[in-house]
């Protein structure tokens, strides 16, 4: 066989193992270690972007837009190929007038297309627009928000380091920029890029962007820390070259390294806030405080559920007043009285002692990098300014891993529900504030009715009376599913595996719900806002417990063809791709900490329904 056989050959071996359903993560990567060619590896990203090419086939179009000179400047800094050049101008300039926006000067674009010149316009646009949705996170400017959420996940790292930078006046939006919005582009060498991008897209975590850059710094902290008679400008000029000096044989421990982190942080830094860095369609955001955050913070539901397989579990320091700790905190807490701050520094002191004393205890039995501190308060203002006093004092004491519960105690009562009595050990309903707060608002809302409705006693009475049979047999059949939840099982075995009567798995959300009620909910009926995955992939995942094929049904009634995945925590909802064989997009994912209710009607025992 000549060259040009041996060449075809390996493509057509690659094409193969891409069709075959029993394709998988390490199959790719160890056919990619074999070592590949530029279309083999063109051929492997366009898969793993989940794209087939655009369906604009005339690109012999003229070229038309008003930052025409800004997309040939950005172009012309980074190419000195004709034949690029051209490619980069058209497909940047169609981009920008088929999304109606303006071009703004060394925004990155034109480094996120740099190594995909030597795929044909169709394909090249496609896999710029995937990886702009997918990888790039949305608003890298200066000061943006994504970059007070790196911020963030350094001060919960390295908080020695992110002191240091916050004192010199160099926050990450000065030095990180670059690395972001062009996903370490740069000034790398091709084969350094191609490396990079390829590990990073068999990982298909868009998060890995904030854990490469939390491993250049630190990595590089003693450097960084020996700058103390440089200036904040001089010292971002500094670390953005950091990963020009990147070779080839770097890249698989830089991405290892990567991993390693991200798998000792708090998933709440990927589920809560996805939505709001990636993808076409922004939710609601949740970033308004990041930039005032004081530490990281989590969602509670995070507390409750068992993460070692993230390696994180938590040590609660819960800081309320003593009285309000005793009427009911979460199993496993101890109790920090933020008031002997002032009121008797020494003993807060010893305190303060104990907690890491307990922490560090906990290290000897487990592996040190399981063991995360997470303060909680009340969520009332007056009470957590005491609460920010002690986690700044953690800080201050360079203590790694340091969070605090989004919304306090408040939020974590309200997610337990009826299950407060099993979730909260000591809990007092008569002392307890929450239940206090929610009694009086109960009484005085039964006042109000009582009086506006007296022509109507003898219905409400019949109605409390159905809905009080209905609540117990619903707290009956579910009370089970809850237990195990707490404890970090959701489902058992022989649940999951055993449809009803061998039926079809089918569900729906509920009917008082709309779809944009859904964590994670569908933004857009456009593919192309989704996140689309190869869903034999998904299932060949470590972390993929059971899938399940099954038809959704959507609140208007039609139904599609759909996968759920679940994980130990979470449950995903992938709806099938008609025209693409073996694909899907996530229409929404849960964690199971957030199902209130799972129901089935007699009427149709087959039709399951999840209301958040």
């Amino acid at each position: 066989m000549d060259d040009d056989d041996i060449l075809q050959s390996e493509l057509q071996e690659l094409e193969d193992l891409l069709r075959s359903p029993e394709c998988t993560v390490s199959k790719i990567e160890q056919f990619y270690q074999n070592g590949v060619n530029t279309v083999e590896l063109m051929l492997l990203w366009k898969w793993l972007l989940g794209v087939a090419g655009s369906s604009i086939t005339d690109w012999d179009i003229p070229v038309e837009h008003k930052d025409l000179d800004i997309i040939t400047d950005d172009v012309l800094q980074i190419s000195d190929m004709p034949e690029e050049q051209e490619k980069m101008i058209k497909i940047l300039s169609y981009y920008c007038t088929a999304r109606n926006t303006r071009y703004k000067a060394e925004c990155g674009w034109a480094e996120v297309l740099l190594p995909l010149t030597s795929l044909s316009y169709g394909d090249m646009y496609a896999c710029f627009y995937a990886l702009l949705s997918k990888f790039v996170p949305r608003n890298c400017k200066a000061d943006g928000k994504p970059f007070h959420l790196f911020r963030l996940l350094l001060l919960y790292h390295d908080p020695e380091l992110c002191a240091f930078l916050d004192t010199k006046k160099c926050p990450p939006d000065m030095y990180a920029q670059r690395w972001f919005r062009s996903l370490y582009v740069g000034k790398c060498e091709v084969q350094v890029i191609r490396e990079v991008w390829t590990r990073y897209l068999l990982q298909g975590d868009p998060f890995l962007v904030f854990y490469l850059a939390l491993v250049i710094l630190v990595n590089a902290r003693d450097v960084i820390l020996d700058m103390d008679n440089c200036g904040g400008t001089e010292i971002a000029t500094k670390i953005t070259a950091f990963p020009d000096n990147l070779s080839v044989e770097d890249i698989e421990d830089f991405v290892s390294l990567a991993k390693y982190y991200g798998e000792r942080t708090p998933l709440s830094f990927r589920h809560d806030y996805h939505s709001q860095l990636f993808g076409n369609a922004p939710t609601e955001s949740s970033f308004a405080s990041l930039s005032q955050a004081l530490c990281l913070p989590i969602s509670v539901s995070e507390l409750l559920q068992k993460t070692a397989e993230q390696g994180v579990s938590y040590l609660v320091v819960d800081c309320r007043p003593l009285d309000q700790f005793d009427s009911g905190h979460l199993h496993g807490a101890v109790h920090l009285d933020p008031d002997t701050m002032l009121s008797d520094p020494a003993m807060f002191t010893t305190n303060v002692a104990t907690v890491l004393l307990t922490q560090r205890k906990t290290f000897l039995e487990d592996d040190v990098s399981l063991n995360h501190l997470c303060f909680m308060g009340t969520s009332r203002e007056e009470e957590d300014q005491l609460l920010n006093m002690v986690v700044a004092h953690f800080l201050h004491r360079k203590t790694q891993f340091v969070s605090s519960a989004r919304d306090g105690y408040k939020a974590l009562h309200d997610l337990l529900e009826e299950n407060v009595d099993i979730g909260l050990e000591g809990h007092d309903y008569s002392q307890c504030i929450v239940c206090c707060e929610e009694q009086s608002s109960r009484l005085t809302d039964t006042e109000l009715s009582i009086s506006n409705n007296d022509n109507h006693s003898n219905l409400v009475s019949k109605m409390s009376s159905v809905m009080k049979v209905t609540t117990t047999n619903m707290r009956s059949k579910l009370g089970a599913l809850w237990s195990d939840d707490l404890t970090g099982r959701h489902v058992t075995t022989a649940v999951k595996s055993k449809p009803y009567r061998g039926a079809e798995n089918v569900f729906s959300i509920a009917d008082d719900e709309s779809e944009d009620d859904i964590v994670g909910g569908a933004s857009s009926s456009e593919e192309s806002d989704k996140e689309v995955i190869n869903i034999k992939l998904w299932e060949s995942r470590a972390d993929i417990l059971q899938c399940f094929s099954v038809e959704e049904i959507t609140p208007d009634g039609k139904m599609f063809p759909s996968v759920l995945l679940l994980t130990a925590t979470h449950l995903y909802n992938v709806r099938r791709i008609p025209e693409r064989e073996g694909m899907g997009y996530i229409r929404y994912r849960f964690a199971f900490s957030a199902i209130a209710r799972i129901t089935a009607k007699k009427k149709h025992p087959d039709v399951i329904t999840f209301k958040l």
